[in-house]
């Protein structure tokens, strides 16, 4: 599956006057027979160490999309309910 990032937002909790606080990566993903696409927050920590690397940028998506899938597993019974 090919992870596209599509956007970077900078999140600012302290109001734009202050650095930011974190990142929002958007992303879209394609090459099987579903897709996903949204955002994924990461800490500015997490962002400073992937930034200008788009590789480490998707791999960082594709481990925050690994762990809420994780986080809330689903059964084919509770999906169909």
């Amino acid at each position: 599956m090919k992870i596209t990032l599509t956007g970077i937002n900078f999140t600012y909790a302290n109001g734009y006057n202050a650095d930011y606080t974190g990142v929002n990566l958007s992303f879209a993903t394609s090459g099987e027979t579903f897709n996903i696409s949204g955002y994924v927050a990461v800490t500015k920590d997490e962002y400073t160490a992937a930034a200008g690397d788009v590789s480490k940028l998707t791999d960082l998506i594709k481990s925050k999309v690994q762990e809420k899938i994780a986080e809330k597993p689903e059964t084919t019974e509770q999906a169909a309910g």
